[in-house]
């Protein structure tokens, strides 16, 4: 009889609704989401709608690593993983204008069970990034979770397509989206991306594919764009270095190492489909007579003026570009694609660069190679 009280205040609570749950912990998820989607640093099969592999090699100052990417829109939310070979902090960047300039960024680290995920902005072309909310903005990662194995490190997170934010960027479902992205092998973000950084591209539109198990034969298209694209890259490279003793403008260094970059991506094709380029024994000279010709021709009139110089190398990058895209509409094979079109993002990126370098000297620069409509779309921003 002394237990009646206790079963009557039982029914009561549970009759009123008044049940209290566990509050989640910070970047817990609040429900499943999109399609019982959940942020436990775990990418199952089918839990996202497209993916892609950003590959980084090793390079001048990076150890190398690859960066894979998934990804899933609905009409309101972007849901996306990060899995990197690192079991430092990884990042992405989206829409950056030149260099890390204007750049969405997100960082991520895990370290045990403790998951970092900040939404940042970069307010210069080589930073600094710092968090939205230090900025006046909002932080707007509304999920989030990750989880470090096996020497990799993935992250899970959930934002709107448009925070209403002036330090995100606007998202759509079916957008090409040009994005940076970087690792480190430390967990402090405030670490220097010492693992793999470069430049690349989501179609947030294009489903998934399944990668093939091996590499596929190579068509001859294929390749003879890879070794003609690692040669271009050097013969960018090789004019920069020797325009920048002209001209003294830093922008040229800081585009030859890039270019150093872009030529040593194209060399994880090379390795992977066992190809070997010309072994030149000095800087200038190429296999390809159209290179050779380009180049000579450039040099001779670049290195006549500064502004001369900047016109020389924007006609690179719009030639670039150009290659570029008939490169990459001549194969289906993902890696091939991924690496060409980072490249691409990361020429396009070039071109601003050095046409606001002209702009800054009064002079306004008119597309050689590109329809005006394609140069007007690139530089815009």
């Amino acid at each position: 009889m002394k237990l009646k009280p206790l079963f009557l205040v039982i029914a009561l609570i549970l009759l009123s609704g008044c049940v209290q749950k566990e509050m989640p912990e910070p970047g817990a998820p609040e429900d499943e989401g999109s399609e019982g989607w959940r942020p436990d640093g775990v990418v199952e099969e089918g839990e996202y709608f497209g993916s892609t592999t950003f590959y980084g090699p090793e390079s001048h100052g990076y150890s190398g690593g690859d960066l894979e990417v998934f990804w899933t829109c609905d009409d309101e939310y972007l849901y996306m993983a990060l899995r990197g070979e690192t079991t430092g902090w990884i990042s992405i960047g989206f829409d950056p204008l030149e260099w890390m300039k204007d750049a969405d960024v997100i960082m991520g680290s895990v370290d045990g069970k403790v998951v970092i995920v900040e939404d940042q902005y970069s307010t210069e072309s080589y930073g600094p990034h710092l968090p939205d909310g230090d900025l006046g903005g909002t932080d707007d990662i509304l999920e989030y979770g990750g989880r470090e194995k096996d020497g990799r490190t993935v992250i899970e997170f959930k934002r709107r397509l448009d925070t209403g934010d002036e330090f995100d960027k606007v998202i759509t479902p079916s957008q090409e989206l040009s994005v940076i992205w970087s690792m480190s092998d430390s967990g402090n973000l405030q670490g220097s991306h010492n693992v793999a950084r470069a430049d690349g591209r989501l179609r947030l539109g294009e489903e998934a594919k399944s990668a093939p198990e091996a590499a596929a034969a190579l068509t001859m298209d294929e390749r003879d764009g890879i070794l003609f694209i690692h040669e271009e890259e050097r013969m960018a490279e090789d004019l920069y270095k020797v325009l920048y003793k002209k001209a003294k403008l830093p922008i040229f260094l800081n585009v030859a190492a890039s270019e150093q970059i872009h030529m040593d991506s194209v060399q994880v094709l090379m390795d992977r489909y066992g190809l070997e380029g010309p072994m030149p024994e000095e800087d200038g000279i190429f296999d390809n007579k159209t290179l050779q010709k380009m180049y000579g021709d450039l040099l001779a009139s670049g290195e006549k003026s500064p502004e001369d110089a900047l016109r020389a190398a924007a006609l690179v990058e719009e030639t670039s570009v150009h290659d570029l895209e008939k490169e990459i509409s001549k194969t289906e094979k993902p890696d091939i694609r991924s690496i060409y079109e980072g490249l691409l993002a990361g020429s396009e990126k070039h071109l601003r660069s050095f046409t606001r370098a002209l702009k800054e000297l009064g002079v306004e620069y008119s597309p050689q190679v590109l329809s005006r409509e394609e140069y007007d779309e690139i530089v815009k921003a």
